[in-house]
């Protein structure tokens, strides 16, 4: 079952990962998420952090919602380059979307990051 989850190296946890991404990343807006991207060029495989505001709804809420991104970015893994530190804020809209919604604007802004690989 270990393959099914999401190795704790992959995710950004230190503020300064998340302060890095915010001042030397680029930022791409959708309805429900925001994502950030920084190629730190290290080489290690891509890496990910959510942040789920209380704007987002109710502790169950931000939990779901944080879990769902995360597992998004886990099936992606494998297409994005090596040294992405990528985060992910989630807005208020990402608590009810469906899942399949939200993987697919997942995929449209890191395509138009031009992160994804074909």
């Amino acid at each position: 079952m270990a393959a099914l989850t999401l190795p704790k190296s992959a995710r950004l946890s230190r503020r300064a990962d998340f302060t890095a991404v915010r001042e030397r990343g680029d930022s791409w807006h959708g309805r429900c998420m925001v994502m950030g991207g920084w190629l730190s060029g290290n080489g290690t495989p891509a890496s990910c952090g959510v942040i789920t505001s209380r704007k987002v709804g109710s502790a169950v809420e931000r939990s779901r919602a944080r879990r769902r991104l995360r597992e998004i970015f886990r099936l992606h893994r494998g297409l994005l380059p090596a040294g992405l530190w990528m985060v992910v804020v989630a807005r208020r809209a990402a608590a009810t979307a469906p899942f399949g919604a939200l993987s697919e604007e997942w995929r449209a802004l890191a395509g138009r990051a031009g992160y994804l690989k074909s």
